[in-house]
């Protein structure tokens, strides 16, 4: 197992765990923004992993974003200037259809 597969795993335990807390949640967002700034140094396999685990949160926008509503204020991300690249904090939008998300695969986009 690579040294990042690990982060991965764990990014996708909370993406599947709908019971964890609001808390865990946030810290799920966290987790994602560290592993994008890895994410040139995944293997193939690995990037696959982490489109899956992306797809899942992506489907779920609308749950998580109301699960996160007690903890975190999704419009906080665009007045902290969050670019839309880093996409997992803009769920809000997503889930409401007003935002174009992509899930990347190395430069291009898999979706």
């Amino acid at each position: 197992m690579s040294e990042f597969k690990q982060d991965i795993l764990n990014y996708g335990n909370d993406v599947i765990d709908v019971d964890s807390s609001p808390f865990e949640s946030l810290r799920m967002l966290h987790d994602r923004s560290r592993i994008h700034t890895i994410q040139d140094q995944l293997d193939f396999n690995e990037k696959v992993l982490l489109g899956e685990y992306d797809l899942k949160l992506i489907s779920n926008a609308k749950d998580i974003v109301e699960h996160m509503s007690e903890v975190y204020d999704f419009s906080l991300s665009d007045k902290n200037g969050i670019p839309h690249e880093q996409w997992w904090w803009h769920l809000d939008k997503i889930a409401k259809g007003n935002m174009n998300f992509g899930v990347s695969s190395e430069k291009g986009n898999v979706m």
